[in-house]
């Protein structure tokens, strides 16, 4: 069930009457052999150009929608609503085949997957025959399970990723949202050729204070070293074996990867305290609700920050200095003077925005980054993204799924208010309005989010 056949019927080819054969039982035509090459060929490009994980990262997302849909599809069999189509992909169909009155299939954008059910709304048209079996003539349970189910699946997907990460693979200090204590780190690593290398500064050292200044956490190096840039300034360290002592470090730039510059330290943090541990398999269970919750709410905060005026002015100011961010953060920002070219170890990656969206080529490219750390990061992040996916389809309002919750739970309201026996129908045709201008903003956002995307792309901490 997709967005947007939640308002409007989607043109579909002719379909055969049931229990006829589908377009593919015959063999298939010279131009769905020319989209299944086209396809072919696209995915080869991708392995060539992102490697095998470009391949794992687009059909993990495929995967993703694929559940979604396959919520949808399973709740309206069970419920007895006619479904007619059930596909993978978008846009011209490479093959299909029909069972009874289902036609399955495969189209040539491998960018998700769709169920078609009759009736979705009251502007639909339904041949007699088949009104008793549309989705707005079943009860209410039925209708309000239908539009969940999708949302269960991918919560139920998520929940699975995150019981493996705690009990298979480990997690940093055993939580995938527990932050560590900022006062506890030490040095991770020590670029070569920094001041802090030529000064004898070694991984698994903590600085605690710059010119006799205290440092308690790894963000006060920063504005300590920044002024002082091209000077000599003394560092005291506290070693691996605990003792103290006082360097002096020459903050001048040096060299980072890509042939870059960088000032001025050359250190890098390391959290402690948080070594991957795996949890119980049993106590797992629990924590993985609990771990599911937490990134829930983060998510649906993150949403609520992101519409606000402050937050939309934000990510408009992105989108404008795209281009300029994007120079800064290749070239002269690296030895600008921020808190990563202060550290020496945050200076060539971009923190994620938290009033920043991203498309799928944003999508695509945080989880290949992740995927290249290691297989149970883009687990992370197949996880995180069943959980958006499944909040934001919880949005009340059309062409979201909440959208036709909240239509159902209306309906179910006005039978009761009224006391009727019979069901009571609410006009889409009035909300028609208010959801082309969801649409509109939601294609704004496509938009902005696919351009920032491309010319900003963001990259995850080394």
């Amino acid at each position: 069930m997709t967005a947007t056949e939640s308002i409007a019927p989607r043109p579909t080819e002719p379909e055969p009457a049931q229990g006829e054969a589908g377009p593919s039982e015959d063999g298939m035509g010279t131009g769905q052999w020319v989209r299944l090459v086209v396809l072919v060929g696209l995915l080869v490009l991708l392995t060539a150009t992102s490697g095998i994980w470009g391949v794992v990262v687009v059909l993990g997302i495929v995967a993703m929608v694929f559940l979604h849909e396959l919520g949808h599809f399973i709740a309206a069999k069970r419920a007895g609503m006619m479904v007619t189509e059930f596909f993978l992909g978008f846009g011209p169909r490479i093959w299909s085949f029909r069972r009874g009155e289902t036609e399955y299939g495969l189209k040539v954008i491998p960018a998700g997957a769709y169920v078609k059910i009759i009736g979705m709304h009251n502007l639909e048209e339904v041949a007699p025959a088949d009104e008793g079996r549309a989705y707005r003539q079943g009860r209410f349970r039925d209708r309000f399970s239908v539009v969940v189910a999708g949302v269960s699946m991918n919560f139920a997907a998520a929940l699975v990723l995150i019981w493996v990460l705690l009990a298979v693979t480990g997690a940093p200090g055993g939580s995938l949202t527990k932050a560590p204590d900022p006062a506890r780190w030490a040095i991770g690593r020590v670029y070569p050729g920094s001041g802090a290398d030529q000064a004898g500064i070694r991984a698994g050292d903590k600085i605690v204070a710059v010119e006799g200044t205290a440092v308690r956490e790894f963000t006060d190096i920063g504005p300590l070293v920044r002024p002082k840039r091209g000077e000599t300034v003394d560092v005291t360290v506290r070693g691996r074996d605990g003792a103290t002592r006082t360097v002096g470090v020459d903050l001048a730039e040096f060299n980072v990867e890509g042939g870059r510059r960088a000032c001025c330290l050359g250190v890098q943090e390391k959290p402690l305290g948080m070594e991957v541990e795996r949890v119980n398999p049993v106590a797992a269970v629990p924590r993985s609700f609990a771990e599911f919750g937490t990134i829930a709410v983060q998510s649906v905060q993150g949403l609520g920050r992101f519409f606000t005026p402050g937050g939309i002015s934000d990510f408009g100011r992105q989108v404008v200095d795209a281009r300029q961010d994007r120079a800064e953060a290749t070239g002269g920002g690296a030895g600008g003077g921020g808190q990563g070219s202060a550290s020496g170890g945050r200076g060539s990656a971009e923190a994620p925005s938290e009033n920043r969206l991203l498309s799928l080529v944003g999508v695509f490219g945080i989880a290949t980054q992740a995927a290249d750390a290691g297989a149970a990061n883009l687990l992370f992040v197949f996880a995180l993204l069943n959980i958006f996916l499944g909040v934001i389809n919880l949005v009340p309002i059309l062409p979201f799924d909440g959208g036709h919750i909240a239509i159902a739970v209306y309906e179910r309201v006005q039978e009761w208010r009224h006391r009727q026996r019979t069901r009571y129908f609410a006009d889409v045709g009035r909300l028609l309005p208010l959801t082309y201008v969801v649409v509109l903003v939601l294609f704004g956002i496509f938009i902005t989010t696919l351009y920032l995307d491309v010319t900003n792309p963001l990259t995850l901490p080394r």
